[in-house]
């Protein structure tokens, strides 16, 4: 069987992984106003819900936080009445209890990680060959200081890639992350911007392949990031490794 491990972008921070068989959707499904990020389009979510490609084969569900832009409990609450998948992994927050969904997901016996500290070492095994592990980070801005928020190491087969979301990359320096070889490091532009002019982030990040996300779609850049990322990009020497960036629906990355 193909070993590719292919990640595609939904919308903003939404990503789609695709490895020997089985699929991951990480902060996919969400949708509420009052952020400055792209939602997903009401196609999409109707894709999503019809079980229609590229989402017909989800079998596990994974955010990262529960900020508006990155998880709906209630929105995923309505898919998992039209889908089950095989697992899910969120923070465990108030909104989650408050929505039915975690209620909802012991009534149906769906394995379900309500995160409030990292895991161990190990990790969860989902398949033979694909583990995920979270571990809690702070979230960019101190007014966010108290949310829960993860960062996701997932390995498929002797691959690794970090997702870092929102992670506050002045106070945390990944180095519990010291000695795993990642093949790809997911970003947001603020913490790509702060790797490319090499300041604040007191740790290190050695991956082959840095991957920027999160990024607002060109119709909805309110806060004109996008000509600060292509600065950026333009400013990446390329002895620092392959960058991407994953701003167009449905673009696609390959490890």
């Amino acid at each position: 069987m193909d070993k590719t491990l292919r990640v595609t972008l939904v919308a903003n921070a939404g990503l789609l992984l695709e490895y020997h068989g089985t699929t991951l959707l990480l902060d996919g499904i969400y949708g509420k106003e009052g952020h400055p990020f792209s939602n997903l389009s009401p196609q999409v979510w109707q894709q999503m819900k019809e079980g229609k490609p590229p989402f017909d084969n989800v079998d596990y569900l994974l955010f990262t936080h529960a900020h508006p832009d990155h998880f709906s409990p209630e929105m995923t609450l309505e898919y998992l009445q039209h889908h089950p998948v095989k697992g899910v992994f969120a923070p465990d927050t108030r909104t989650v209890a408050e929505s039915g969904l975690a209620d909802f997901l012991k009534e149906q016996g769906t394995p379900c990680a309500l995160l409030s500290q990292q895991t161990d070492r190990t990790g969860f095994r989902i398949t033979p060959e694909i583990t995920v592990r979270a571990f809690r980070t702070r979230h960019l801005d101190k007014q966010y200081e108290k949310v829960k928020h993860f960062c996701y190491l997932i390995s498929f087969g002797e691959k690794n890639l970090l997702f870092t979301a929102d992670i506050d990359y002045i106070s945390e320096d990944l180095s519990r992350l010291q000695g795993v070889k990642l093949d790809g490091v997911f970003v947001n532009p603020l913490f790509f911007s702060v790797l490319c002019h090499r300041r604040f982030f007191k740790g290190t990040l050695e991956t082959g392949h840095l991957v920027v996300y999160h990024i607002p779609f060109a119709e909805d850049d309110t806060m004109a990031m996008l000509p600060i990322l292509d600065r950026n990009l333009a400013r990446w020497s390329e002895d620092r490794g392959t960058v991407t960036a994953l701003r167009e629906p449905f673009q696609q990355v390959c490890f």
